[in-house]
């Protein structure tokens, strides 16, 4: 042991062994006052929410009913979006007996494509005059928005982006202190319906989270708290749930109770719940019930008597696989996202609401030094055991001083982390010592330096080995330079740094052109290599035969040969006669290619010949089918990156595919393709590929 390591354990043994615990101490009261970034913000939500889950709130009142757009109603009325005038017929059965007010959780931002004037201007003059005749869907919905007290959803967004259109019906007469103006979420722009049917709805109101919220409102996907307030381009709006109450309220003044922070409470007529300093809500949850949740198809189809719907606040959402956005509650429930507006709806009307005001951090700050100093000053008084079980005592005291706090009054006291954070203190005082944590210290530092070379070198490897997978990829656009019949477009991104999918094309002879698509199982360096061999066994086998089936069954041989993994390969590979259009394909386990023709797109038929993954079962017999393309038409493989894409509530998805194949234009089939792939970046927001992305479009343009 060297001078300056002798002198520092000296230090630290002085005070006959309080000083270390002394520091830990005031290490961990700081670390408390910045818990939100710090890994122990998740054991903290976690004990708020077995609190909820101890005593959720009872639901005993029903004021809200949800009429829910669910399967049974997608099954009945056809998929979503549904024509407007349906809406404002179903709209004129809820109003029928007169509820106190309405909420609409979606959003009309683009016009009705069913509109009979779109419609006639894709049909000859003749009959394009007559359908111009009949009713604008639009219209009637906005007649029918007119009616009684109706809300329209707003979606606050923090950058401008394409179709934004800003709500106009702010609150009135909102004055807001400086600090809680400051507090609040800021939004610079918003996704709104159309001017029509914002002029004819009562008022609009946001039902997304805080800006940038996702890490701060829950961990895990669970939802805790919601907004009640917030800014869109310097005007204040309410939350969906909440402008619904104000509009039942006789559209009256909100106030934004101040405080030290910022908001503390928010005022609507009578009602007032208690808020955070930014105007979240701290949401109690009830557990679910579906009593409250009415079916769309049910309500169109009169099954519901007007006086259902009287004095009640009815909100119509989403409740159907594909088209809701679920949230996980505290209570573990798995809800639609439009039963949390009911439930804001019902914490208002009872004035319930979870508190945790800016003095209780302080207080349990407070907590913490008064048990840390107490420790310091008995522990090493006391012999092991006593002081085990003074330890103990004291942390059985904070935590159910917790629970004591949410039952007496619903406050968020977290003695789990203060006893958590009094842990070191304690240990230290039981002994301890320099030498043992500076070998530990010098321990851990000497394990990252190598973790930290070792990283440098794999990233080097793999970066490598990128450049090589990547090389092995025909492109196109060269290989195929000055051809006049057909045109091929192929990109792949791999999800890490090498991935398990790939593409070929190439020319068999003059007349015939072989396209492949495949997507090896797993990701990363093993799918990577399997996709190399893959490649090359394909490439070279569907030269050498002339029949695609027996090729098919050749590859999946020399791929099951040895396969110590156990990998398997899905593949779709198509054969194309350049001159007559005449396309023949075998199918591995992949997902059936789309064609675009006309306009319409639709996928190809896959089933006659559809046979497992290459490699799946060793020997099995695949056939091939014959397709028949016609001049201009496009075809489209892709794999599982670009359909099973996520957004965190949903998948991309195959119909989402073929809308967006659709909708594009005219274009080379390389600009395509980044086309597509913009539009699964874009859905993705930001969250991280859960699979390596690959297409290969090809356009037939005719002999």
């Amino acid at each position: 042991m060297n001078r300056g390591t002798a002198l520092l354990a000296t230090v630290l043994r002085a005070g006959r062994g309080r000083l270390l615990p002394t520091l830990l101490l005031a290490a961990a009261a700081l670390l408390l006052q910045h818990i939100e970034q710090t890994p122990l913000q998740t054991l903290q939500a976690s004990q708020f929410d077995r609190y909820q889950r101890l005593a959720p709130r009872p639901r005993d009142a029903e004021p809200v009913i949800v009429v829910a757009i669910d399967s049974q109603s997608l099954a009945t009325h056809g998929q979503w979006p549904w024509p407007r005038d349906l809406i404002a017929r179903l709209l004129e059965r809820i109003q029928a007996g007169q509820p106190l007010a309405v909420g609409l959780d979606f959003v009309f931002a683009e016009r009705d494509q069913q509109a009979p004037a779109l419609i006639a201007e894709r049909l000859p003059p003749a009959a394009g005059a007559l359908l111009r005749q009949l009713p604008d869907p639009d219209a009637t919905l906005a007649a029918r928005l007119a009616v009684a007290p109706t809300t329209l959803a707003v979606v606050g967004l923090a950058r401008q982006l394409p179709g934004a259109r800003l709500p106009v019906h702010p609150l009135p007469a909102l004055q807001l202190p400086l600090t809680v103006d400051r507090a609040l979420p800021q939004f610079s722009s918003a996704l709104a319906s159309r001017p029509e049917l914002q002029a004819a709805a009562a008022g609009e109101g946001f039902i997304n989270a805080t800006p940038g919220a996702p890490g701060e409102h829950g961990e895990r996907s669970i939802l805790r708290r919601v907004p009640t307030l917030a800014m869109i381009r310097d005007q204040p709006y309410l939350s969906l749930p909440l402008e619904m109450v104000r509009q039942a309220l006789g559209a009256g003044a909100v106030v934004a109770e101040p405080g030290s922070a910022g908001m503390q409470a928010i005022r609507i007529g009578d009602y007032r719940l208690p808020t955070q300093a930014n105007g979240e809500l701290l949401l109690h949850f009830g557990k679910a019930s579906a009593s409250y949740y009415l079916s769309a198809a049910d309500v169109l189809a009169g099954k519901y008597p007007p006086a259902t719907f009287a004095d009640r606040f009815v909100i119509v959402g989403f409740n159907s696989i594909g088209l809701q956005d679920r949230v996980v509650s505290p209570l573990g429930d798995s809800l639609p996202g439009v039963d949390v507006h009911a439930q804001v709806i019902e914490s208002l009307l009872a004035g319930t609401a979870l508190r945790r005001p800016a003095w209780l951090p302080r207080l349990e700050t407070g907590a913490l030094l008064a048990g840390g100093l107490l420790l310091i000053a008995a522990v090493p008084a006391l012999r092991p055991r006593y002081a085990v079980f003074s330890f103990s005592l004291l942390g059985l005291l904070l935590v159910g001083g917790g629970y004591a706090a949410f039952l007496a009054g619903r406050w968020l006291f977290d003695g789990a982390s203060v006893t958590l954070l009094l842990g070191p203190v304690f240990m230290a005082l039981l002994g301890n010592t320099l030498i043992a944590a500076d070998a530990r210290r010098r321990a851990t530092e000497r394990h990252l330096q190598r973790s930290r070379e070792e990283a440098a070198r794999v990233a080097g490897e793999l970066d490598a080995a990128r450049r090589i997978q990547m090389g092995l990829l025909p492109d196109p656009g060269q290989r195929f330079a000055g051809e006049s019949r057909f045109a091929v477009g192929a990109l792949l991104e791999p999800a890490l740094a090498v991935g398990g999918d790939y593409y070929d094309c190439f020319m068999l002879d003059r007349q015939r052109l072989c396209i492949a698509i495949g997507d090896v199982s797993g990701k990363g360096v093993p799918a990577s290599l399997f996709m190399a061999i893959s490649k090359t066994l394909g490439s070279t086998l569907l030269r050498r035969h002339g029949d695609l089936a027996a090729a098919v069954r050749d590859i999946e041989g020399e791929l099951s040969r040895e396969n110590p993994a156990f990998l398997f390969v899905t593949a779709f590979i198509g054969i194309l006669d350049v001159d007559r259009g005449t396309l023949d394909y075998a199918c591995a386990g992949h997902d059936a290619p789309l064609l675009r023709r006309a306009g319409r797109v639709a996928r190809i038929d896959t089933a006659a010949v559809a046979g497992p993954p290459l490699c799946a079962l060793g020997d099995y017999p695949y056939a091939t089918a014959r397709l028949q393309l016609q001049a201009g038409d496009l075809l489209c493989l892709f794999t599982d990156g670009v359909s099973e894409a996520g957004s965190g509530d949903a998948l991309f998805g195959g119909e989402r595919l073929a809308t967006c194949l659709a909708a594009l234009p005219e274009a080379a089939p390389d600009a395509l393709c980044r086309a597509i792939r913009d539009k699964v970046r874009e859905f993705e927001a930001g969250a991280a590929p859960a699979d390596d992305l690959t297409l290969l479009l090809l356009r037939w343009d005719g002999a």
